[in-house]
């Protein structure tokens, strides 16, 4: 019987970059077009809580405490994965428009690799926060390599299929920076210290962005469409196919480690706060659910409340959640970074193997 380990933390590209940076995100949505120019300068209309937190050295400090907490999240959470030691660790993540544009864009997507790579560090000027510098000052274009895991990928693949969830699969991936930053970052991170990942991925994409996929993430490459694509799977879709994920890996002989990647509300993508800052409250009451034993609460929310408050890639999250419930795994450790000014809420939990 295969035991397993749950793992959710947040992909947020600002660790890629020293803290100094961070507080470019809301000038540089600015530049994008996404928030107003005077919505950004009137400081005085902001929420309380973002006024304090941007405070008299625009967000300096807070990066920097911000920073502190999510390091040590990563690293807590990492010591964890080396003591299980996993055969096999899958990741949920989603696609913003990197390995799937226009031709195809599939709502689930396993990846059956020998072997992946990634390229976190390429591009970083043009992102978030207009800067090439890295927190590892290594050359942008260091391409790292994460071996696979085929027959786990396949297997599952295979079970998915004949339990009624059709899901793709790819073979390889296209993005010249290889895996999708959701996968490439949560790897990053969880090697934060440079000293090897080894341990055999499966990247299980969710198409997390759904309606916004066209607009916000294909925009980010100028290729919006200016309108709004079909939707992202349901949240019932996504906690069902995270319990038909655990039942097959609990009839194998891998120790399996089930991580989702991703923050939850996004101020990018909260249009009822002008798309500049996340929606703390209900980010709150998915902590409060997530502490009190109610992950089956997910299953029931519906994908517009999600869209509405910005909380897109909670979804993969969702996926682990119904993983977590198959299994009997609550968590033992969760932490709640709130922001108003870093884009997003992150969340930290593990769910330790059932003794």
């Amino acid at each position: 019987m295969g035991e397993l380990l749950g793992l959710g933390f947040s992909h947020y590209p600002g660790p890629a970059v020293p803290a100094e940076f961070w507080p470019r995100h809301l000038s540089t949505q600015v530049a994008r077009g996404r928030v107003a120019q005077a919505d950004y300068e009137n400081r005085s209309a902001w929420p309380v809580p973002m006024q304090a937190e941007w405070g008299s050295d625009e967000g300096q400090t807070a990066a920097h405490e911000h920073q502190q907490r999510l390091l040590a999240g990563y690293r807590l959470l990492r010591a964890e994965l080396d003591r299980f030691n996993p055969d096999v660790v899958v990741i949920w993540g989603d696609d913003q428009y990197e390995n799937f544009k226009k031709d195809c864009v599939p709502p689930f997507c396993i990846f059956i690799q020998e072997e992946a790579h990634y390229q976190p560090l390429a591009g970083l000027e043009r992102g978030a926060y207009r800067t090439s510098v890295n927190s590892w000052n290594l050359p942008a274009d260091t391409d790292f390599h994460v071996p696979g895991h085929k027959a786990a990928a396949t297997g599952l693949t295979r079970y998915l299929l004949g339990e009624g969830f059709d899901v793709a699969y790819a073979l390889q991936t296209r993005h010249p920076n290889g895996l999708a930053h959701s996968f490439a970052n949560a790897l990053l991170y969880l090697d934060f210290d440079q000293r090897g990942f080894n341990y055999p991925l499966v990247p299980f994409h969710v198409n997390c962005y759904g309606n916004q996929l066209m607009t916000t993430s294909a925009g980010t490459v100028g290729e919006s469409t200016g309108e709004l694509s079909p939707p992202a799977p349901s949240p019932r879709r996504c906690f069902e196919i995270g319990r038909a994920t655990a039942r097959y890996f609990k009839d194998t002989p891998w120790r399996v480690a089930l991580i989702a990647s991703s923050s939850w509300s996004h101020g990018s993508l909260t249009v009822k706060n002008k798309r500049m800052y996340p929606d703390v409250e209900a980010d709150r009451q998915r902590y409060e659910e997530l502490c009190g034993g109610r992950l089956g609460n997910w299953a029931n929310l519906d994908i517009r409340q999600i869209e509405d408050s910005g909380q897109h890639e909670i979804l993969n999250w969702v996926c682990l959640a119904g993983a977590m419930v198959e299994n009997g795994q609550a968590p033992t450790y969760t932490d709640f970074v709130e922001s108003y000014i870093f884009n997003s809420t992150k969340c930290f939990a593990l769910f330790p193997p059932r003794s």
